[in-house]
C-alpha cells in the first residue's frame, strides 16, 4: 500500500493513540474540597466551620452574601468570616449566658449553609477569577444540652486541665465593676453569682462576721472567646454590687471553696490574685480629678425633677425612670407581662381578655371592639400605640355607672384585705381577675402612647413603666379612668379642651410597681429621656472634655450623650447636635442630657441606672489663652 491510501491509514492510528490518551483539560470552576466538621451531627456550640478550595480565594468576593449560615427559621447566625489562601473558617459568636443560648449556635438547633456559586454575580471565586461551579447548600445540627451533662458540649482547646482565673480589679472607682480573666474560654453555665461576695476589709479578715456584712455581687461573663497564644483576657467576667455604690476603702473578694466555675472541657478553675500568692484583696478610689478654680460645675444629681424634660427620644421604646430618688433608672412593671404573643396589631373584634405581647398597636385606621365581659388585661413588653379606636361591647341592659360601682368596690375590698396598705400593682390586677370586675386594663412596660380614641363602658387603667402620652382629652370616653405613669404621676395630655368630662374623672394610682423577679424580656428593652438646659441659666464659653458619669450597666447597658443647644446667629437657631463629649460642641452655650438605658433577655434581672453626672466650663465671657 503506497501514496495516498497508506498516509489515510496512518492518520487514523495516530488519531486513534491520541483518543485513548486525551490532554488533561484545564479546571474551568473553582471546587470545594473539604468540609469541615466531618460529622454533622452534635457539632459543639464553639466549634468553626472550615472550607477548603481547589484555588486560593479571592478576598473580596467572601462576605455575609456569599457566605451564609442560618438557622431553621431562617435568621442569620452571628458570627465571624475569616479567609487564608484557599482556606474558609466561620467561628461562632461566642456564648456568655447562662442557659448557652445566646451565642452564634443554639443547643439542639439544625443549620445550613449557604454558598453563592454559578451563575451568580456575589459568586465566590479564586484569585486567578475561577468561580464555584455551583450554589452549594448543606445542613448541620448543634449538640443537645441536658442537665445533668451527659457528654461535652464545647470544643475545648485544653484538654488536660483548667487555666486560672485573675482578679484584675485590685483598685477600681466606686461604680466600676471587679474584673476576672481568664487565658482559656469559660462554661458559661459554671458561672453562679452566689459563688462570689465582697465583704469590708475588716469583715473579711474576722472570723464570726455576719452575713449582714457581705455584698452581694451579680456575676457576668462579658467576654469569651477562643484560646489564643500570648492572650490572657480570651474570658472577662465582671462582678458587680447589686444596687449599691462602693464606699472608698479596702475589700477582699469571697469566694466559695467549691466554686462551680469549669472550663470547655469541665476541668474546675480556682481564682487567683494575680502574684498567686496575695488574698483576693482589692481597693475602692474615688476618681481624681484636677481642680481648675476657673471652671464652673454643673452637678446632676437627678433629685430635682423640675430639670426632667417630657420630649420623647426617637428611636427608644420609652422614658427611663427620673422620679427625684437621685437615679435615672429602670421602672419595668412585672405586671406587663411574658411578651409570649410577639408584636401584636390588634383589628376587628377581640375575644381574648388576656394578652402577653411583646409590643401591642391598634393602627390607625382600625376599630377593635373587646367581646370579653369581665376583666379584659392587654399587657405588652414594650410600647403600646394606640392610633386606632378602642371600645367594648355594649349592651342595652349594661349601666356604666354600675360597672364604675363594681370597680370601686372591688379596690375598697382589696385595701380592707392588706390591711389599708397601698396595694401592688399585681395584686389588683389579680383582684379585679378574681372577682370578674369590669374593666380594662393596659399595661405598658415602656410608653403608652394614644393618638386615637377609647371608648368604653367601663372603666379603664392604663399603666406605663415609661410615660402614659395622650394628644386630647377628647380621646377617653370611660366611665372611670385609673391611670399609673411611673415617671411623672400626670397624664400628659398635650392639647385640652375646656370642659370635658373624662379629666374629672381621671385619677391617679397610688399603687406601687412590683418589678419582676427574674428577666422575663423577649427582646431588648430601650429607654431614655432628655434633661432640661444645663446650665439652667445658660451661659457655658467651652465645656471640659470627659464629664464624671457614675452609672452602673447590671445586666444591660447605660450611656449618657450631650445634645448641644446652638447660640442664635442672626436671629436663627442652628441644630441641634448629639455627642458624646461636650469638648466637641463649638459655640453652645447650654446642653441637655440624653441617658439611654437598654435591658437585654437573659436569666437575671438586673437594670442598669445612672447615679450622676458632673459636668464643667469654662462660663462664657473673654475667651483665655489656650
Amino acid at each position: 500500500m503506497s501514496g495516498p491510501a497508506h498516509f489515510a491509514k496512518l492518520l487514523a492510528l495516530c488519531c486513534g493513540i491520541a483518543a485513548c490518551t486525551p490532554a488533561p483539560l484545564p479546571e474551568h470552576f473553582l471546587r470545594l474540597r473539604q468540609v469541615r466538621p466531618q460529622d454533622r451531627l452534635g457539632v459543639y456550640l464553639n466549634e468553626r466551620l472550615v472550607l477548603h478550595f481547589s484555588e486560593r480565594l479571592a478576598p473580596e468576593s467572601v462576605h455575609g452574601g456569599s457566605v451564609r449560615v442560618v438557622a431553621e427559621d431562617g435568621t442569620l447566625v452571628r458570627g465571624r468570616l475569616s479567609v487564608e489562601d484557599d482556606r474558609i473558617e466561620f467561628q461562632p459568636a461566642p456564648v456568655l449566658s447562662p442557659d448557652l443560648t445566646d451565642g452564634g449556635y443554639r443547643p439542639a438547633t439544625r443549620y445550613s449553609v449557604e454558598l453563592a456559586g454559578f451563575p451568580r454575580a456575589d459568586a465566590l471565586r479564586s484569585e486567578s477569577g475561577l468561580v464555584l461551579a455551583e450554589n452549594l447548600r448543606w445542613s448541620f445540627e448543634t449538640v443537645a444540652v441536658t442537665e445533668p451533662r451527659s457528654g461535652y458540649v464545647f470544643e475545648d482547646s485544653s484538654p488536660t486541665s483548667g487555666s486560672p482565673v485573675i482578679l484584675r480589679s485590685l483598685v477600681l472607682q466606686p461604680l466600676q465593676p471587679i474584673r476576672l480573666t481568664c487565658e482559656e474560654p469559660i462554661d458559661p453555665s459554671s458561672l453562679h453569682s452566689e459563688d462570689f461576695e465582697l465583704l469590708p476589709e475588716i469583715s473579711f479578715w474576722a472570723a464570726g462576721r455576719t452575713r449582714g456584712d457581705a455584698i452581694p455581687l451579680v456575676a457576668r461573663l462579658v467576654r469569651n472567646d477562643e484560646r489564643e497564644p500570648y492572650k490572657d483576657e480570651a474570658a472577662v467576667i465582671e462582678l458587680s454590687p447589686r444596687d449599691r455604690r462602693l464606699s472608698p476603702g479596702a475589700y477582699g473578694l469571697s469566694v466559695k471553696r467549691n466554686v462551680r466555675l469549669r472550663d470547655f472541657g469541665g476541668h474546675p478553675l480556682w481564682v487567683l490574685n494575680p502574684n498567686y500568692r496575695e488574698v483576693l484583696k482589692l481597693r475602692v478610689e474615688p476618681a481624681a480629678r484636677v481642680e481648675d478654680a476657673s471652671l464652673a460645675r454643673h452637678v446632676e444629681s437627678f433629685v430635682e425633677t423640675r430639670t426632667l424634660s417630657t420630649q420623647a427620644v426617637p428611636g427608644s421604646d420609652g422614658a427611663a425612670h427620673w422620679s427625684g430618688n437621685g437615679r435615672v433608672e429602670v421602672l419595668f412593671p412585672a405586671a406587663a407581662g411574658s411578651g409570649t404573643a410577639g408584636d401584636v396589631a390588634l383589628s376587628g373584634d377581640e375575644s381574648r381578655d388576656e394578652l402577653h405581647a411583646a409590643t401591642l398597636s391598634v393602627p390607625t385606621g382600625a376599630t377593635v371592639t373587646l367581646q370579653a365581659s369581665g376583666t379584659v388585661i392587654l399587657r405588652s413588653q414594650g410600647r403600646i400605640e394606640l392610633g386606632g379606636v378602642l371600645r367594648d361591647r355594649r349592651s342595652a341592659d349594661w349601666s356604666s355607672a354600675a360597672a364604675k360601682s363594681s370597680f370601686e368596690a372591688a379596690l375598697k375590698s382589696l385595701r380592707s384585705r392588706l390591711g389599708g396598705r397601698t396595694p401592688m400593682v399585681g395584686e389588683v390586677l389579680e383582684a379585679l381577675r378574681a372577682d370578674s370586675v369590669p374593666a380594662v386594663v393596659l399595661v405598658a412596660g415602656a410608653d403608652l402612647a394614644l393618638s386615637g380614641r377609647i371608648e368604653l363602658s367601663v372603666p379603664l387603667v392604663l399603666i406605663a413603666g415609661g410615660r402614659i402620652r395622650v394628644s386630647s382629652e377628647r380621646q377617653l370616653a370611660v366611665p372611670k379612668l385609673e391611670f399609673l405613669d411611673a415617671g411623672t404621676r400626670r397624664l400628659g395630655f398635650t392639647d385640652s379642651a375646656a370642659g370635658s368630662a373624662p379629666i374629672e374623672l381621671a385619677e391617679a394610682c397610688d399603687w406601687w410597681v412590683d418589678p419582676p423577679v427574674s428577666n422575663p424580656l423577649v427582646r431588648p428593652l430601650k429607654l431614655a429621656l432628655y434633661s432640661s438646659s444645663i446650665p439652667p441659666e445658660g451661659g457655658a464659653g467651652r465645656w471640659r472634655s470627659s464629664p464624671t458619669v457614675n452609672l452602673r450597666a447590671g445586666a444591660g447597658a447605660a450611656r449618657v450623650l450631650y445634645v448641644g443647644e446652638h447660640a442664635a446667629a442672626g436671629g436663627e437657631r442652628a441644630e441641634d447636635v448629639v455627642v458624646d463629649d461636650p469638648a466637641a460642641l463649638v459655640d453652645c452655650p447650654t446642653v441637655r442630657l440624653l441617658i439611654e438605658l437598654e435591658v437585654f433577655p437573659g436569666p437575671v434581672w438586673d437594670p442598669p441606672f445612672v447615679d450622676d453626672v458632673t459636668l464643667e466650663y469654662e462660663p462664657a465671657g473673654p475667651k483665655r489663652e489656650r
